[in-house]
């Protein structure tokens, strides 16, 4: 059960049992690996809680109440998406992804969380990493929320 940093300069942990199911499931591409390793960084409420990558600029529609959305942890996004190029570059036989499908992955990861598909894979690695979550009680919904998927399908 041994943690994996992803990358040396960056406070980002997998444990190797996460980073064997994601590369055994992500069939050699990088947009799947990347998908998985969201999943395993970001809890679902960082994900349903954030306005993504922070790209978009949307007018705030009047009556829209709730916390503020705020961007994914840039430490986070940048040890990822640095990560998955490392990994292709010195996988060959693994997909690249484009910046462009590496920032659709992200957003589709956030829109997941926010309809309550996101994955409830956060159950085994007890949140030790998350010191920065600040949604106190919300977390529990999704221990009791059903319906393992193992969002594979595309």
């Amino acid at each position: 059960q041994g943690s994996k940093q992803l990358l040396n300069n960056y406070p980002v942990y997998i444990t190797s049992k996460q980073w064997d199911e994601a590369v055994n499931s992500s069939k050699k591409d990088g947009r799947r690996l990347l998908r998985y390793l969201i999943r395993f960084v970001f809890t679902t409420d960082e994900l349903k809680y954030s306005c993504g990558l922070g790209k978009r600029k949307r007018s705030v529609q009047s009556g829209e109440t709730g916390p503020e959305r705020r961007p994914l942890d840039p430490v986070k996004v940048t040890c990822l998406r640095e990560f998955i190029r490392m990994h292709c570059t010195s996988n060959p036989d693994w997909w690249m992804p484009s910046e462009e499908q590496i920032n659709k992955v992200f957003s589709d990861a956030v829109g997941h969380a926010r309809q309550g598909r996101a994955v409830g894979t956060f159950l085994h690695n007890g949140n030790s990493y998350y010191e920065g979550t600040d949604h106190p009680g919300s977390q529990d919904e999704v221990f009791n929320r059903g319906g393992m998927q193992d969002g594979s399908g595309d």
